[in-house]
């Protein structure tokens, strides 16, 4: 029980800020038998964010968008979104210089990026639109769904997908990964998949175009693209569902 309780912990430290007892280490095999709680804390974050969104009806639909996506990034997504920049960039623009001969000597130019701000406003830009509708239109279901989702999907992407040459971090989740939970999470989540239709197809498209660009860009999974492909996962299917209700 002890165990169970201490990877429970280790998730709740690696995917959110909500209050939890500190840690000072905790090892690899620690780290993957947290993988098991990924979608717990999903949906643990969902029906909380479903509740706020629930209570803010009574108010100007973009006013209670802006209140909602605030502890939103309060408890979870303020851990991800310098991960998110560099691993959005990398996809875009890859990882390179562009060298640019010169008369005299080659010059270094970096290449073009969105930086921190850009690539938080676009995702909270698209986050907060896809909300004001779903709160609008009262379509809780759709906004409990996304954490839980976004981070059963990234749990199978960790599973199925190779760690990037010296990314440590990233390889400690598959020292013991969680394969059979993974699996009866999946056959469990299959009806909801059903109900949710088109938005859950659209963040399974996102997943495997995520993984592509990993293996082309990375040669595998980074720690970085752990947190960044939640934060997208989630962006991208509250967004379908909005332009889809």
């Amino acid at each position: 029980m002890k165990a169970v309780l201490r990877s429970f912990q280790v998730a709740l430290r690696v995917l959110t800020l909500l209050p939890a007892p500190s840690i000072a280490t905790f090892s690899a095999e620690e780290k993957g038998r947290g993988l098991i709680w990924f979608p717990v804390i999903g949906a643990l974050m969902g029906g909380l964010l479903a509740l706020t969104a629930w209570r803010l009806q009574g108010i100007e639909p973009m006013l209670a968008s802006v209140i909602l996506l605030t502890a939103w990034l309060f408890i979870s997504e303020l851990h991800h979104l310098d991960a998110l920049a560099r691993s959005v960039n990398v996809w875009l623009f890859g990882g390179q210089s562009a060298a640019v001969a010169d008369d005299t000597e080659a010059a270094q130019l970096p290449m073009p990026h969105f930086g921190v701000m850009g690539v938080m406003a676009l995702v909270m830009m698209v986050k907060f639109s896809a909300l004001s509708v779903l709160i609008e239109y009262k379509l809780w279901l759709y906004i409990m769904m996304a954490p839980l989702a976004a981070r059963l999907l990234v749990a199978a992407l960790i599973g199925f997908t190779p760690s990037a040459p010296g990314q440590t971090l990233a390889q400690d989740f598959r020292v013991e990964f969680p394969y059979v939970a993974l699996f009866i999470w999946l056959l469990l989540a299959l009806p909801i998949a059903l109900v949710a239709g088109i938005p859950l197809l659209g963040v399974f498209v996102l997943l495997l175009l995520i993984r592509l660009r990993l293996k082309q860009t990375s040669g595998g999974l980074t720690w970085e693209s752990i947190g960044a492909s939640i934060v997208l996962l989630e962006a991208v299917g509250l967004f379908v569902a909005a332009v889809t209700a």
